[in-house]
C-alpha cells in the first residue's frame, strides 16, 4: 500500500498490513459470534431443570411405569388427586446403595409379590423434570430413582 504526501511515496511495511488484516478478521469473527449468541438466546432451548424430591410412593404400576408420589412437606387438600409421575429411567439405586443399570424396575416401586400394581408405601428420592406438552398441565417425569426403603 502506498500514499502520496507532497510528492513522496510512503510504503506501508508488509507486517503492518498483516496486522491490520488480522485485526479486521478478529473483529468480524467477534461480531459474527455475538450475533450467533444472540440468536441462540432468542430460540427455545427445550431444556429442563431437574428437581430432587424426597417422599413416599403410594401407588406404582410396573407395566405402565407410572407412580403416584407424595413429596415431603407438600400439604394436600382432601379433594386433591394424586400427582402421577412417569418413570423413564434405566438407572436406579436401591436402599443399600447399589446402582442398577439394567431394565429392571426399582424395588421401592415394585410389589414384593411380583404383581404389576403396588400400593405398598415406600420412601424414595426422585430426580424430576417437567415435560411441557403445550397442554394445560406439564407432565412430571422421574429421570432418576433412589430407593430409601
Amino acid at each position: 500500500m502506498s500514499s502520496t504526501a507532497q510528492g513522496r511515496v510512503t510504503v506501508v511495511p508488509a507486517p503492518q498490513q498483516r496486522r491490520i488484516s488480522i485485526t479486521l478478521a478478529a473483529i468480524a469473527a467477534l461480531v459474527a459470534g455475538l450475533g450467533g449468541y444472540q440468536i441462540g438466546l432468542a430460540r427455545d432451548r427445550h431444556s429442563a431443570t431437574a428437581v430432587v424430591l424426597t417422599g413416599t410412593v403410594v401407588w406404582s404400576n410396573e407395566q405402565t411405569r407410572l407412580i403416584a408420589f407424595d413429596p415431603d412437606g407438600v400439604v394436600r387438600e382432601p379433594d386433591d388427586g394424586d400427582k402421577i409421575y412417569s418413570v423413564l429411567t434405566d438407572n436406579w439405586q436401591d436402599a443399600e446403595g447399589t446402582v442398577h443399570s439394567d431394565e429392571s424396575y426399582p424395588t421401592c416401586l415394585a410389589t414384593e409379590g411380583g404383581e404389576a400394581v403396588s400400593m405398598e408405601r415406600h420412601r424414595a428420592e426422585l430426580t424430576v423434570i417437567e415435560w411441557d406438552t403445550d397442554g394445560a398441565q406439564r407432565v412430571p417425569i422421574a429421570v432418576r430413582v433412589r430407593c430409601l426403603s
